[in-house]
């Protein structure tokens, strides 16, 4: 399945309209009225950062969220979920294995959806074909890229080894040269396109090469486009895997993210060719991430009902790049703490929103530029889900009725 991502402003990374407060009143209101009579289960997506963790730090009250929703309830009731996070630079398994043991519940490779992990639907496109990756710590990233198929795959380290006054302001240390690629002559590699796949580490080194590279002709490091190149060629391709300008962890301030790194990639390349930089993203809130993690949720809820659905040799990921599962039905609901990302992508997406304070947001509802269905302190106050499984819907499922019932009581 090839991934279509959507072409971003050169300036800004685009947003969706803000609603007045009318219209955002009213969705709430129809969200929130849904009938019990469906008895459709429902779903969870959770935001990582901000939400189920603040940087190196767990948040308890996620530990005690995702136990109740991974059967330690009275009725031992699952309910499917998946973390959907703008963050990466590791392959989705080792990303939930390392959930598994900081939340305390099993969470599989396939519950999880990275910033990247879109990027597996362009491996056809760019399969045999030389990447520039950028991001990520030491070689991860190139790992991750290796692993989801791509077969030629380079990073700023190896442009290094080989020319050291591409970026004279770094000098590899051994540690990097142990993993770097030697004997390549980049001055015969033609680049196919770039790959934003996580944070960049080094700004000044990437924003160099990215613009290097997008000014080269055909690719090629060291050369420099021709006038007929400029006027009839196309921007060499350049994938940013997220938009997202903030990002919080444990500092108290909101830390910049990729969006801001692509911010400065694309004022470098306009002040320097007076060139609008042509780009796609992907990320929330990217309606085609919503849809890989909405047919993600699809397959997973599959695999609770029917543990043989795939066979153990082919993942959740590669069923949803084989074939689209289509949305889930039920209620999926979004817990994030980023109005501008999970809030805004889950309400285009038509899911509902629940905006908690534990990260990038903090402030009044009012001020939120995109509105969520409710606004809650914490994960674990957001979803109240004790109070379904302790005796209020003592032998029922949990359908969206009930839980958004429960979403409307304090304390």
């Amino acid at each position: 399945m090839s991934v279509v991502i959507p072409r971003i402003s050169p300036v800004g990374l685009g947003c969706i309209r803000r609603p007045s407060l009318s219209c955002a009143t009213s969705l709430t209101r129809r969200r929130l009225n849904t009938s019990s009579g469906s008895r459709k289960p429902v779903a969870f997506a959770f935001d990582i950062d901000g939400v189920l963790k603040q940087g190196s730090h767990v948040l308890p009250q996620a530990k005690r969220t995702l136990a109740v929703l991974s059967g330690q309830n009275k009725l031992s009731q699952k309910f499917p979920f998946i973390c959907l996070t703008n963050g990466g630079g590791s392959i989705e398994a080792t990303r939930a294995q390392r959930l598994t043991r900081e939340l305390g519940v099993e969470i599989g490779e396939g519950q999880v959806v990275q910033s990247h992990t879109i990027f597996r639907g362009l491996v056809p496109q760019f399969e045999d074909k030389p990447v520039l990756v950028i991001g990520g710590f030491k070689d991860h990233c190139r790992k991750v890229a290796q692993h989801y198929g791509f077969k030629h795959v380079y990073i700023p380290e190896d442009v290094l080894h080989w020319q050291a006054s591409v970026w004279p302001f770094q000098k590899l240390t051994e540690k990097e040269v142990a993993y770097a690629k030697a004997d390549v002559d980049f001055s015969e590699i033609s680049f196919a396109a770039i790959l934003v796949f996580h944070d960049s580490f080094n700004w000044g080194r990437d924003v160099q090469l990215i613009c290097d590279v997008l000014s080269s002709s055909q690719g090629v490091l060291g050369t420099s486009k021709l006038t007929s190149e400029w006027e009839s060629s196309p921007q060499l391709p350049v994938h940013f895997s997220n938009p997202d300008l903030l990002w919080g962890n444990e500092f108290s301030q909101p830390r910049f993210g990729q969006g801001a790194f692509q911010e400065s990639v694309a004022a470098v390349w306009k002040r320097t060719y007076n060139k609008d930089l042509i780009g796609t993203t992907g990320g929330k809130p990217t309606s085609h991430t919503y849809k890989y993690a909405s047919s993600l949720l699809s397959h997973h809820v599959r695999s609770l009902s029917k543990p043989h659905t795939h066979s153990s040799s082919e993942s959740l990921h590669e069923a949803v790049v084989k074939s689209d599962a289509g949305p889930i039905e039920g209620n999926v609901y979004m817990l994030g703490d980023n109005p501008a990302s999970d809030i805004a992508g889950a309400n285009a997406f038509g899911w509902e929103s629940i905006l908690v304070r534990t990260g990038v947001f903090r402030g009044d509802v009012k001020d939120a530029e995109h509105r969520p269905t409710i606004v809650k302190d914490d994960v674990w106050v957001s979803l109240s889900v004790p109070r379904a499984s302790e005796g209020e819907n003592e032998g029922q499922e949990l359908t969206p009725m009930a839980f958004a019932c429960i979403l409307n009581r304090k304390g």
